[in-house]
């Protein structure tokens, strides 16, 4: 009778660390991809989408590079 006893406590210890390890693996690898996703904007200048860290924001537009938001703001300034 005892000997049963500590086989199945040896393996519920088993099932729980198995158990353990993989949802640890889950949540590991749920948390990465949510890292790696960013939101993307359109540049204004040529409709190029990239990552909204990477943009660079002029008032409510978004560019991709230096050379977009100078030519953006050239063809769309107040020319009284």
């Amino acid at each position: 009778m005892f000997r049963t006893l500590i086989i199945v406590a040896a393996a519920v210890l088993v099932f729980l660390i198995i158990k353990n390890r993989l949802n640890g693996k889950n949540l590991q690898r749920q948390n990465t991809q949510s890292t790696k996703t960013d939101i993307m904007v359109k540049c204004q200048c040529c409709d190029t989408y990239i990552p909204r860290k990477e943009a660079i924001i002029s008032g409510t537009n978004n560019f991709c590079c230096p050379q977009h938001e100078r030519d953006w703001e050239k063809d769309h300034s107040n020319s009284d």
